[in-house]
C-alpha cells in the first residue's frame, strides 16, 4: 500500500484568509484511494495561510517539513489555472526533496495535459477529467499509458488517453472531510453563504453542466452532461456531515442544483420530512430559465437561504456574446420571483464584453440602484480559460506562448481582453461608483439576513480579530 500526498494551491493573498468553500475534489480522491488501502495527507496551502497569514515562505517551509516527515510514495496537485504559478514553484521546491513519482489534475491539467507536463517538467504525470478511478488504478501499479485521462511522461516523450467519465456516482465513497482543515473551513463568517453568518461546510451532489457557456471552465473536468447522487446519497451524506460536525448551514457546489427538477424536488421534500430544515440552510447555484414559485416555494420550506444565479449581464446582446443562453427578461423575472418568494438572491455579473463602453457600465450602475435590494450582487472581469470556447476563439495561445510565472498569470486575469474602457477609467469607476453600491446592499443584506444574536457574535468576532492584527503589526508574528 502506499502513502499519497494531496497538495491543493496557495492564491496570492495580502492577509490572512477566512473560510471559504471545502477543496472537495481532493477529498474524493482521498477515500477513493483510502478505500483501496493507501494512507493519505491532504496538505492545504490556502487553509495553511489561515493559520500562518500570507507568508508563503513559511507555507512552503511547513509543506517542505510535511514531505519529509510523511515520506510519501506519491505527491499529487490539484491545478486551477489562476494558481498555476503556485503549482510551478511548489513542484520545483518538492522535486529538491522528493524523488518519487509527482502528478498533477484538475481543471488546469485538463485543459492543457501535454503543455502542462512541458511547462513543468518536475511532473511525471497528468490526470485528464475526473481522477477517482484514474488515481486508483496509478496507486496500484498500474501501466500509466494503459488508464484512461492518464497522460505520462517516459523520457523526452508524453503520451496519453481521453478520460473516462464515472457512470454511477453513488459508488464513490463519500469524501473524506476529517483531511481538510474543518475547524478553518467551517468557522462562522458571512462569506461561504454570502451576508449570512454561518458555519457553513460544502457538498456537491452533481457532475457536470448541460449548458456550454463561452467563458465557462467548470464542465472541463467532470465533462459533457450531468450525472447526480441519488436523493439517499445525498441525504445519508449530509447526516453524516451533521453528525461529525457542528455545522449550521450547506452550501451545495453544483453548477445547477435545478437542473433534474424531480431530483432537487425529492432532495428538498427529504429535508422537509426528516426535520433537517429545522436544524441547518442551505444555498445553491443555477440558472434563472430554472426558477419558478413551485420550485422557489418548497426550497425555501426546505432552508434555502440564498439562491446564486448567474446574471452576467443586463445587456441581451452582451448574453449572446458568451452564449448564455437566457435573455435580460428571464434574468429580472427571475430576480423578482426570489423577491416575492422571500428567498434572497446573489447576481454573478461580468464584465469586460465585447464593445463594452463606460456607458454600459453606467447603464448597469443605474439600473442596479433602482432595483430591488433584495439581492446581493458581484462583478468579475470576463476571463478566457485554457479549454473553453472563447479561449480557443479569442486566447492567442497565451499558456502556449508565455511563461507560467505569477507575474504573467496574474496580469492575464486582470486584464480587459474584448472592451475599449481603459484600465485606468474602469478601476476609477469600479471604486468610485460601483462600489458603493456593492458595499449598500452588502451591509443592508447583513442586517436584514442575521437576526440581532448573530449580528453581536458577527461583531465580536469582527473587533476581536481586528484586534489580534494590531497586535501582529505592533508585535510581530
Amino acid at each position: 500500500m502506499l502513502k499519497v500526498m494531496l497538495i491543493y494551491p496557495l492564491p496570492r493573498l495580502e492577509r490572512k484568509p477566512g473560510p471559504k468553500w471545502l477543496p472537495l475534489g481532493l477529498s474524493y480522491l482521498a477515500s477513493a484511494l483510502q478505500k483501496e488501502g493507501h494512507e493519505v495527507i491532504i496538505f492545504d496551502r490556502y487553509a495553511s495561510a489561515g493559520l500562518f497569514g500570507p507568508d508563503k515562505k513559511t507555507i512552503n517551509s511547513f509543506m517542505l517539513d510535511k514531505v519529509n516527515q510523511f515520506k510519501p510514495d506519491l505527491i499529487g496537485f490539484n491545478t486551477v489555472t489562476p494558481l498555476i504559478f503556485d503549482t510551478v514553484d511548489c513542484a520545483a521546491l518538492i522535486r529538491n526533496e522528493f524523488k518519487g513519482p509527482i502528478i498533477a489534475g484538475g481543471h488546469h491539467a485538463t485543459a492543457l495535459p501535454e503543455l502542462t507536463l512541458t511547462k513543468i517538467p518536475e511532473l511525471d504525470g497528468v490526470i485528464q477529467g475526473e481522477g477517482e478511478n484514474a488515481i486508483r488504478r496509478l496507486a496500484s501499479g498500474e501501466n500509466p499509458l494503459t488508464i484512461g485521462g492518464v497522460w505520462w511522461r517516459e523520457g523526452n516523450k508524453i503520451s496519453g488517453s481521453p478520460p473516462v467519465q464515472i457512470d454511477d456516482l453513488d459508488n464513490l465513497p463519500f469524501p473524506d472531510m476529517s483531511l481538510l482543515d474543518m475547524d478553518f473551513y467551517t468557522r462562522p463568517s458571512r462569506t461561504a453563504i454570502r451576508a449570512h453568518y454561518l458555519s457553513v461546510a460544502s457538498i456537491i451532489t452533481s457532475r457536470g453542466c448541460t449548458q456550454n457557456c463561452d467563458f465557462c471552465a467548470e464542465s472541463l473536468t467532470y465533462g459533457r452532461g450531468v450525472r447526480t447522487h441519488s436523493a439517499d446519497y445525498v441525504l445519508e451524506w449530509i447526516n453524516k456531515i451533521l453528525y461529525d460536525y457542528p455545522i449550521e448551514a450547506l452550501y451545495f457546489l453544483d453548477n445547477d442544483f435545478l437542473v433534474d427538477r424531480e431530483r432537487a424536488l425529492i432532495i428538498s421534500e427529504k429535508l422537509i420530512q426528516s426535520g433537517l430544515n429545522q436544524k441547518i440552510k442551505f444555498a445553491i447555484q443555477t440558472r434563472v430559465n430554472r426558477i419558478d414559485p413551485e420550485i422557489l416555494a418548497i426550497l425555501k420550506r426546505a432552508g434555502c437561504t440564498l439562491l446564486e444565479l448567474g446574471i452576467e449581464a443586463f445587456s441581451q446582446d452582451h448574453l449572446d456574446f458568451v452564449h448564455k443562453g437566457t435573455s435580460v427578461d428571464l434574468n429580472v423575472k427571475a430576480l423578482e420571483m426570489c423577491r416575492k418568494a422571500g428567498i434572497p438572491a446573489h447576481a454573478y455579473m461580468i464584465m469586460g464584453f465585447k464593445g463594452e463602453t463606460m456607458a454600459d457600465l453606467e447603464q448597469r450602475l443605474h439600473w442596479l440602484k433602482k432595483a430591488s435590494n433584495h439581492f446581493t450582487i458581484s462583478l468579475s472581469m470576463l476571463s478566457m480559460y485554457p479549454g473553453t470556447r472563447l479561449y480557443q476563439k479569442n486566447g492567442n495561445s497565451f499558456f502556449e506562448s508565455n511563461p507560467w510565472t505569477e507575474e504573467e498569470i496574474s496580469n492575464y486575469f486582470l486584464k480587459d481582453h474584448f472592451s475599449t474602457i481603459s484600465a485606468a477609467d474602469r478601476a476609477r469607476w469600479l471604486k468610485n461608483e460601483y462600489a458603493a453600491e456593492w458595499r449598500r446592499r452588502n451591509r443592508r443584506a447583513i442586517l436584514r439576513y442575521n437576526p440581532p444574536y448573530k449580528l453581536l457574535r458577527f461583531a465580536l468576532d469582527k473587533l476581536k480579530s481586528s484586534s489580534k492584527q494590531r497586535a501582529l503589526k505592533i508585535f510581530g508574528k
